[in-house]
Parts: structure tokens; sequence; C-alpha cells
């Protein structure tokens, strides 16, 4: 039986190295209700130790992360990769992953297209959900 607790925030990292301190803090969060499945929400973060951190700790049932790749003139992404994304489905096989954030900024490199081809090379479409715009997406 779950109940209902108040929202967990979670860290991550916006970028790598000297790029993510001048990004600062990002925030995620973990969400528990009853009845529900439960859902983190990394936020603008990469794959990271504290990524990885919450999705041992908490084994979420849906993860949604920020992803696109994006990135600036100078640096790494700021946001998830495809490889990323891959290291999250395999640390956490059993949490419903859905991907935000594609093509909303001119920096997000990663279309959802070239997303959907790595993760079907991959093996990873059923676990994986790249929604367009406006899609509602259910969880049970």
């Amino acid at each position: 039986m779950r109940i209902l607790v108040d929202p967990i925030r979670t860290n991550g990292k916006h970028g790598r190295g000297e790029l993510a301190q001048k990004m600062g803090p990002i925030s995620g969060v973990f969400l528990l209700a009853s009845k529900e499945p439960s859902l983190y929400i990394t936020g603008d973060s990469i794959w990271c130790p504290d990524v990885e951190n919450v999705l041992d700790s908490y084994q979420p049932d849906v993860t949604v992360v920020f992803a696109g790749a994006a990135q600036f003139l100078t640096g790494g992404p700021i946001t998830m990769t495809s490889e990323d994304i891959v290291r999250v489905c395999k640390k956490s096989s059993e949490s419903q992953v859905v991907v935000a954030h594609m093509e909303a900024w001119n920096h997000c490199l990663l279309t959802r297209n070239e997303l959907r081809h790595s993760m079907l090379e991959q093996n990873l479409t059923k676990q994986v959900r790249v929604p367009e715009n406006g899609d509602i997406l259910e969880f049970s």
C-alpha cells in the first residue's frame, strides 16, 4: 500500500566540469501517491551519480528525463543524450522512461527521430516513450 508523501527534491548536474558549476544547481523531484505509479522527474540533468542514486534509492515506476542533448557553442551537453537515456534504462530496467524537452529549444541538438532510432538500435522502444508535443501519456 502506498501513502501520499511530500515531494522529494533531488539533485542532478546541468553539464560537466566548469560548465556545470556555472549553470548552478538543478532540481528534480520524486513523487509518490496512493494508488498511483511513483514518478521521478530528473530536471535539466545529464546522467550523473545524483540521478543514479535516485534510481537506486526510489526505484520509480516512471522516470521523466529532460533530453535533447542541449548544448551551447562551448562545452558538452547540459541535458541528457541518447547514451544517457540508455544508462537510465539499464539502471532502472523496470521504470518506464519518458523523454521530454525534445526540440523545445534551439540548442537541443538531438531530435525525436534520432532518439527513436537510437532506442530501436538498443532494443529499448518498449521502455522508452518519446512523445510529440501535446501527447497525453497514462500509466497504471
